[in-house]
C-alpha cells in the first residue's frame, strides 16, 4: 500500500502540471500593423514651375528651316520679343505722347517732335544697319539679320520692314473713315479719293506678308523673300569701351539677368 500510494503521489504533480498547461489560453498573436500607404504629395504650382524652368528647352532643328544659314544659332523667343519691342520704342515711342497731346485738345505745334522722331527712326533703321549691321533693338537683344548665304542683310531691308506699323496704322484710319462714310467711301473729291484707295493698298503688303509667314514652311515674310532669304540668329555683345554702344551693351547685360533674353515658354514660329 505504502509504495501504491507513493507512486499515485509521484504521479499527482505531473498531472496537475499537464492541468495547468492545458488550462493556460493560446497566446493570442497581435497582427503586425499594416504601415498606411502615403499618398503622393501634390506638387504645387511652384515647383512644376520649378521643373519646367530647369528642362532647356530644345530648339527647332535647323533641318526643318529651309535655307537656314549654316554657322549660325536661332535666337530665343526672349530675344526675338525684347528686339521687336526695343525697335518699336525707338522708331514709334515718340508717336504716342503726340497722339495724347492732340486727343486731349491741346494747341500743341508738334512739328519738331514729329522731325525728330523721323530722325530717331531713319537713324535706328537706316544708318545703324548701314554702319554696325544692327538696330538698336539688334545692339540690346544680341541678334542681328542675315542671308540665307551667311551675309549681312542690307539696311533697306530694316528700313522697309518697319514701315509694316505706319503702313498697318494709315490702313486702319483709311478703312475706319470709309466705314464712318458709307453714302461716299471715296470722299467727294478727287484728291481724298486718290488718298484713301493708297491707304488701302498699303494693306495688300502687310496682308501678303502676314500669309507668307503664316502659312509657307520657310516662315519667311515679303520682305525677308525679297532680300535674300533674311533671318535673325544670335550674335555677341559690341564690345565698345566708350560712348552710346557701351551703353546698349550694359542695357544687354541687365536684360540678360533679368531674363529677358531666355527662352520663353511659348516659343514663335517666326524668327524676325
Amino acid at each position: 500500500m505504502g509504495l501504491l500510494e507513493k507512486a499515485e503521489s509521484g504521479n499527482e504533480p505531473e498531472k496537475k502540471s499537464r492541468k495547468k498547461a492545458e488550462k493556460k489560453p493560446p497566446a493570442k498573436v497581435e497582427p503586425t500593423p499594416q504601415k498606411k500607404k502615403e499618398a503622393p504629395k501634390r506638387e504645387s504650382r511652384f515647383s512644376r514651375r520649378k521643373d519646367r524652368e530647369k528642362k532647356a528647352k530644345e530648339p527647332k532643328p535647323v533641318a526643318d528651316l529651309p535655307s537656314f544659314p549654316d554657322g549660325f544659332e536661332q535666337p530665343t523667343s526672349g530675344q526675338m520679343a525684347f528686339r521687336r519691342l526695343v525697335d518699336i520704342l525707338v522708331g514709334y515711342g515718340w508717336m504716342f505722347p503726340v497722339v495724347g497731346i492732340f486727343a486731349w485738345g491741346s494747341d500743341f505745334d508738334a512739328t519738331y517732335f514729329i522731325i525728330g522722331g523721323m530722325v530717331l527712326y531713319i537713324g535706328n533703321v537706316g544708318f545703324l544697319p548701314s554702319r554696325f549691321n544692327r538696330t538698336i533693338g539688334n545692339i540690346v537683344s544680341r541678334t542681328k539679320f542675315v542671308t540665307s548665304g551667311g551675309n549681312n542683310a542690307s539696311w533697306a531691308y530694316t528700313f522697309l520692314k518697319g514701315l509694316n506699323f505706319p503702313f498697318a496704322l494709315i490702313g486702319l484710319v483709311t478703312a475706319l473713315t470709309m466705314l464712318s462714310d458709307l453714302s461716299s467711301p471715296l470722299g467727294e473729291t478727287t484728291g481724298s479719293a486718290i488718298f484713301r484707295v493708297i491707304g488701302l493698298l498699303l494693306l495688300l503688303p502687310l496682308a501678303l506678308d502676314w500669309l507668307l509667314t503664316r502659312f509657307s514652311m520657310a516662315k519667311r515674310g515679303l520682305w525677308e523673300r525679297i532680300f535674300g532669304g533674311v533671318w535673325l540668329v544670335r550674335s555677341t555683345k559690341t564690345g565698345s569701351t566708350k560712348g552710346w554702344l557701351k551703353r546698349l551693351d550694359q542695357l544687354s547685360d541687365y536684360a540678360e539677368k533679368r531674363g529677358l533674353l531666355s527662352e520663353k515658354e511659348e516659343d514663335t514660329a517666326n524668327l524676325d
